[in-house]
C-alpha cells in the first residue's frame, strides 16, 4: 500500500488532568516517526472490524473539516471534543490522538489514530549515597509499538467523505456505548463489513444447500465463488447473484430471499470491503484429523476428483486420497 504522511499533529488526551496538552505544530516526521504511523495506518486499513460509515448531515466534524483551512487548529478541534467527553467518561481510556494528513495511492485521507496508554516497564537509577541501584518502574503512559495495533481510529477518504471507523464499546452512563461515531465525527453507525460479509456467504451457502441438497463442499465452493467477485478488496452482492445465478440457477431465488430477510444487516445493492487477509482465507480450506493431522487444501480443488477425494468408509469416518503429488 503506498501510504505518503504529508503532515501529523500528536495530543495528548490524559484524563487524569483537567486539560488536554495539545501541540501548537505538526511533528517533525522523521523516518522512524513516518514508519511507525504507515505501519499503524496500513493495519488499520486492513482491520476485518472497520465499519463504513458516513457523515450525518449535521456533523460538526464534517463542517469543521470542510471549512477550517487550519489543519492544526482542525487537530485541536478535534482533540478538544474528544478530550471533554472522556474526561466527562472515565471509563474511556487515556491516549494519545495521532492527526494525519496522508494520500494512499494518490488519493488523499484524513486519519485519527487513537494510541491508548498501555502499561509497560522501564530501568531506573537510583543513588543513595555512594551506592548505585538499578531497578525497573512501570511506566503508565506507554504507547502501542510498531508491530501492535490501534484499538480505535477513523480513516476518511477525502475525496468523497467515505469513513472507515474502529471504535469499542464503553460503559457510558450505565450502559455500553460508542462515542467516536456519535460524539466525534457525528457519523452513521453501520454494520462492520466483516459482518456483512457473513451474512452473504450464510445467504449463498444456505441457498446452494436448499436447491442442491446432493452438492458437497458447499461452504467452500461458495467461499471461492464470493472471492473470484472481488474488485479491489470489494464484493457487491448484485455480483454474487450474478454468479450465483450462473453456477447455480436454482440457488438465485433463494439467495434473494434470504438477502431480504437480512435486510437490517446487508442491503440486495450494496457493495461491501472485504480485507486482503479474509479473501486469503477463502482461497484455502484447512483440514485436520483428530489425531492432530492438518492439511491445507486449495478451495478451487476440493471438487476436482483428479486432485483430492474424500472416501467415506463404513465405520462413518472420511479418508482423503490427495493425488498427483509430486514432491
Amino acid at each position: 500500500m503506498e501510504i505518503v504522511i504529508n503532515q501529523a499533529v500528536l495530543h495528548l488526551l490524559d484524563t487524569t488532568m483537567d486539560t488536554p496538552t495539545l501541540s501548537g505544530a505538526g511533528m517533525e516526521l522523521t523516518a522512524e516517526k513516518t514508519a511507525y504511523l504507515q505501519a499503524h495506518i496500513e493495519k488499520l486499513f486492513a482491520s476485518d472490524d472497520l465499519r463504513s460509515c458516513h457523515f450525518l448531515p449535521e456533523s460538526a466534524f464534517e463542517s469543521e473539516l470542510q471549512h477550517n483551512g487550519d489543519f492544526i487548529d482542525f487537530s485541536c478541534r478535534v482533540a478538544g471534543v474528544m478530550f471533554d467527553y472522556m474526561h466527562a467518561h472515565p471509563t474511556i481510556p487515556c491516549g494519545d490522538l495521532v492527526v494525519v494528513d496522508l494520500s494512499v495511492h494518490g488519493v488523499p485521507w484524513l486519519a485519527l489514530l487513537k494510541l491508548n496508554y498501555k502499561n509497560g516497564y522501564i530501568h531506573y537509577t537510583e543513588q543513595n549515597g555512594s551506592l548505585q541501584t538499578n531497578s525497573i518502574i512501570q511506566q503508565r503512559i506507554c504507547l502501542p509499538t510498531q508491530s501492535g495495533k490501534v484499538d480505535e481510529g477513523a480513516l476518511i477518504d477525502l475525496s468523497n467523505g467515505a469513513i472507515r471507523l474502529l471504535e469499542k464499546k464503553y460503559d457510558i452512563d450505565g450502559k455500553k456505548d460508542y462515542y467516536l461515531s456519535p460524539v466525534v465525527l457525528q457519523c452513521s453507525q453501520a454494520v462492520p463489513d466483516k459482518k456483512k460479509l457473513a451474512v452473504i456467504q450464510q445467504a449463498a451457502t444456505q441457498a446452494v444447500q436448499e436447491a442442491y441438497d446432493e452438492q458437497e463442499h458447499v461452504e467452500a465452493q461458495v467461499a471461492m465463488l464470493i472471492r473470484n467477485q472481488a474488485v479491489d478488496n470489494r464484493i457487491s452482492v448484485e455480483a454474487v447473484r450474478q454468479q450465483i445465478q450462473e453456477e447455480y440457477p436454482l440457488a438465485a431465488v433463494p439467495f434473494d430471499d434470504y438477502i431480504e430477510k437480512a435486510s437490517d444487516t446487508v442491503a440486495a445493492a450494496e457493495t461491501v470491503t472485504v480485507t486482503p487477509a479474509k479473501i486469503r482465507r477463502m482461497e484455502s480450506r484447512s483440514i485436520k484429523s483428530q489425531n492432530g493431522i492438518e492439511v491445507k487444501i486449495p478451495t478451487e480443488l476440493l471438487s476436482s476428483i483428479e486432485d483430492v477425494e474424500f472416501i467415506r468408509d463404513p465405520d462413518g469416518s472420511v479418508s482423503l486420497l490427495i493425488k498427483n503429488v509430486v514432491l
